[in-house]
């Protein structure tokens, strides 16, 4: 975030892989140039893009609420952010796919008022998005069959047994059974076929994997209609400790921990069991306006290292592990 007044920031930091290698990482940027820039040791990363993946990280903030509140698109973006740290393919046919739906859009938007036949245009369109489209589904697919079991028992270390999270993926123009990429092209070609008067109508793309769905429920209950917000959270913050597991596992590199107001919606157990459960994952932060959730024996562990932020100044307390 740029400082009010400031033009431009400079952020440095050094990183240590598991296999020991260090990395001394620069991140810049300037608002007149609206440019930032990241160098890997003195090395420019060139696209940006480029640096998904290099240094595993998991999030969990207020704003990732939405995942499990909101519509299908933060489900998507959650397993789409997860898949693309530990498989730079999926990260580039998910690039590709989203340009090819922004030409399509375009394509049928303008056919939409023109009312000309626009057949001829969508064709090569059509082929990407399906050839595109179907690697994403069955890549989608495997992993939330295999990431259920991270959720399971990442949730358990949270809740009692008698909760019992599931998810299951439910694309929007094929069936769930489909196990193949072959499989997958012939019913996208075919829900195209089936759907093309009404993108004409609507002048936008309703046929592909930007549609699907990421179900989630507790005890077999639709969490966005049944859970409490305790529940929310509980269900939120698994899938993220799910994530730290899995891309730990795909990555051969244990990820960084961020947790943001993870407190909040959460009673003292929960909170208690989910700060013992955290300490023995990782180099982890965690940020919080309600120190009274962290036990005062905790405040005081030296494997770990408190800051007091106020009026704009940080201040250390506690003692550094050695």
């Amino acid at each position: 975030m740029l400082k009010f007044g400031s033009t431009m920031f400079e952020v440095d930091g050094m990183a240590h892989s598991d296999s020991g290698k260090q990395y001394d990482i620069h991140v810049a940027f300037s608002e007149p140039e609206k440019e930032k820039v990241f160098t890997i040791n003195k090395h420019r990363a060139e696209p940006l893009s480029s640096v998904i993946g290099k240094f595993p990280i998991v999030i969990c903030s207020p704003e990732h609420a939405l995942i499990t509140s909101e519509g299908p698109s933060e489900r998507r973006k959650f397993i789409d952010f997860v898949i693309s740290q530990s498989n730079n393919t999926y990260f580039q046919n998910l690039i590709e796919y989203r340009k090819v739906i922004k030409h399509r859009n375009k394509v049928l938007f303008d056919g939409k008022f023109s009312r000309q036949n626009i057949a001829s245009l969508l064709e090569p369109w059509n082929e990407q998005l399906v050839e595109r489209g179907s690697y994403l589904i069955i890549k989608r697919k495997q992993f939330v069959e295999e990431f259920h079991e991270y959720i399971r028992t990442a949730y358990r270390s949270i809740a009692t047994d008698s909760e019992q999270p599931s998810i299951d993926y439910q694309p929007a123009n094929t069936q769930n059974m489909i196990s193949t990429q072959d499989g997958v092209r012939a019913y996208l070609y075919a829900a195209l076929r089936e759907k093309q008067e009404e993108e004409l109508r609507l002048g936008t793309s309703i046929v592909g994997p930007h549609r699907d769905e990421l179900l989630m429920t507790i005890n077999g209950l639709d969490l966005r209609k049944y859970a409490s917000q305790g529940q929310h959270k509980t269900f939120l913050i698994a899938l993220k400790i799910g994530e730290f597991f899995y891309l730990k596992d795909r990555c051969n590199e244990t990820p960084i921990l961020l947790l943001d107001d993870i407190f909040s919606e959460l009673d003292y157990e929960r909170a208690a069991r989910l700060l013992n459960f955290v300490s023995t994952l990782s180099q982890t932060f965690i940020t919080s306006t309600n120190p009274h959730f962290i036990p005062e024996k905790n405040m005081h562990d030296v494997s770990r290292k408190t800051f007091h932020i106020a009026d704009g100044k940080i201040v250390a307390s506690g003692i550094r592990a050695a």
